[in-house]
Order: C-alpha cells, then sequence, then structure tokens
C-alpha cells in the first residue's frame, strides 16, 4: 500500500492555481504576452496598443500606441517587436521608455513574430513569406517563400515557420533554407522545448524531431481544428484550445494529454513567463496568470 502511494504521488498532476486575472477594456481582444525588462507586453488585436504590466501589482500601467490588428510579438535588442495584421507591419518599441521607435514595413498580413538569433522575424501570410529583420537597419532583409506563412519559433540554432505544407527550418548564421518538413494537413502555430519542436495540426500536435527534420509524433487534441498558438510551461506543452476555453497540457515524455486547464474566452496564444503561462483572453477582456 505504501507503494502505490508513493507512486500515485509521483504521477499525479498538480493543479495549476490562476494567479490573477488582469482586466482589460472590452472589445480589445488581448492577443500575446512578451517580458521585456521587467514588465510584461500583451498585444491588443481589437485595438491599436501594446500594453505595459507591472507582473508585481498585476496592473495594466501603460499603454503604447501601436498598429492595428496586432498579436503575434517578441523580445530582444531593447525592443519589443509586435506585428501589426492590418497594418501589415511590425512595431518596434523601446522597453526601456515604452515609445513606439518604429514602424518597418513587413509583407501582407503578418501573422507572427519573434526574436532569436540577433533578429526579428515576422511571417507574412497573404504575401507568403517568412522574412528577417535587422534591427539595426530597422528593416527586411531577407525573405523566403512560404505560402500562408503562419508561425515561427528560434530553436536548436534554427528558425522555424509553418504553412499548410508544413515547416521550413532556416539557418540564421547564413540566411539559408536548411529543410523542408513535410507534415500531413499542414502546421499552424509553434513552440520549442528541449528536444522537440511542436506545431499545431488540424487534429492536434505534432512533435518534430530537430536532429531528423521530421515528424516523430502526433497527438490528437479535442479542441482541434480550433487551437492557437502553444508554449512549453514547466516542461509540458500548454496549447490554446479556443472554443473550448480550456487549454490541453502534453507531457513530452508520454506524448499524451495529462491535462485540461479552465482558461478565460476564447484563449489564444500561451507564453511562458518566469515559469508561469500568461494567456491573454482573445475573446473575453481580461489576461490571465496561471502557476503550473
Amino acid at each position: 500500500m505504501r507503494t502505490l502511494i508513493a507512486l500515485f504521488a509521483f504521477t499525479a498532476v498538480a493543479t495549476p492555481t490562476v494567479v490573477a486575472r488582469i482586466p482589460v477594456p472590452v472589445a480589445t481582444a488581448p492577443c500575446a504576452a512578451a517580458a521585456g525588462g521587467r514588465f510584461v507586453w500583451v498585444s491588443e488585436y481589437g485595438a491599436p496598443y501594446l500594453l505595459k504590466i507591472d507582473p508585481r501589482s498585476n496592473r495594466v500601467v501603460a499603454r503604447t500606441g501601436i498598429g492595428t490588428g496586432s498579436c503575434g510579438l517578441g523580445y530582444g535588442a531593447g525592443s519589443l517587436w509586435i506585428e501589426d495584421t492590418s497594418s501589415s507591419t511590425v512595431s518596434r518599441v523601446s522597453a526601456a521608455t515604452g515609445k513606439r521607435t518604429r514602424a518597418i514595413r513587413v509583407g501582407i498580413t503578418p501573422y507572427d513574430a519573434t526574436f532569436a538569433y540577433g533578429a526579428a522575424w515576422v511571417t507574412a501570410n497573404t504575401t507568403g513569406e517568412l522574412e528577417r529583420i535587422d534591427p539595426a537597419a530597422n528593416r527586411v532583409v531577407k525573405r523566403w517563400k512560404l505560402p500562408q506563412a503562419t508561425g515561427v519559433v528560434g530553436a536548436f540554432g534554427a528558425v522555424w515557420a509553418t504553412g499548410p505544407d508544413g515547416l521550413i527550418r532556416v539557418d540564421p548564421s547564413t540566411s539559408t533554407l536548411a529543410a523542408r518538413i513535410p507534415v500531413t494537413g499542414g502546421a499552424s502555430w509553434t513552440a520549442a522545448g528541449s528536444d522537440a519542436v511542436w506545431v499545431t495540426t488540424p487534429t492536434g500536435l505534432a512533435r518534430i524531431d530537430p536532429q531528423s527534420n521530421s515528424v516523430a509524433a502526433t497527438i490528437s487534441l479535442p479542441g482541434a481544428p480550433y487551437l492557437g498558438d502553444p508554449a512549453l510551461v514547466a516542461d509540458k506543452v500548454w496549447v490554446p484550445q479556443i472554443r473550448r476555453n480550456s487549454i490541453a497540457v502534453v507531457d513530452p515524455a508520454t506524448n499524451t494529454v495529462v491535462q485540461t486547464v479552465k482558461a478565460g474566452a476564447g484563449p489564444f496564444v500561451v507564453t511562458e513567463i518566469n515559469g508561469e503561462a500568461w494567456v491573454p483572453s482573445w475573446k473575453g477582456h481580461d489576461i490571465w496568470r496561471i502557476r503550473p
């Protein structure tokens, strides 16, 4: 009996705790979060602002005017880089001053943005490109064709971007295409862990092995095909299930769903910040901070 109790304690999954629900105005559609400096920054799809949140007080302390239809963002070179979907720009915002310093013209309908390997990266969905932005020049310096480009992530010395045929792998040190990886049904949003890249698919999640540049496993998720942008939180993949107002938690050790976490209305992007999940309610009017 003692052995069984110990085994159960070892395998049991802890119940996540909602640390805060940070309110935002109605109809602003908070979309994605990123850490920069000592603050957390959240894009708003329904309003042309980037929110600055103090994680010590869980309050919005400032707003910066940016482009419209904003969502994906990343932090690097002292700045936040936010894709403005409707404006077809990437806004560069200083983390020190909170001011927008550049509106960089990119391909039509940018869908995602990140900062990795000394550059900002953006997918242009309508143009069909992955684009590299030089922060010293504040302009696009390289483009790779990728029809209906969607998600982008930097990991394993490479930049990975998705589309309806799968994903491409780009070597940032040489700005060359290193691989094309087919994914059945196509790939959408991205995350990276210690030994894999993860992409959402029409049926769930695909695990990409960076050593072989191939699909190593697929996981069906009940919220498919309405899945958002995942993240690795406490060594597990947190996948937002937009229409279920929840997050499917996948254990990479078993490639199975081990938990479903309640979220706000229409969670679209999960971001890991200091061991916690920050999940804006894209269809609601708050930002959930969840401790796993």
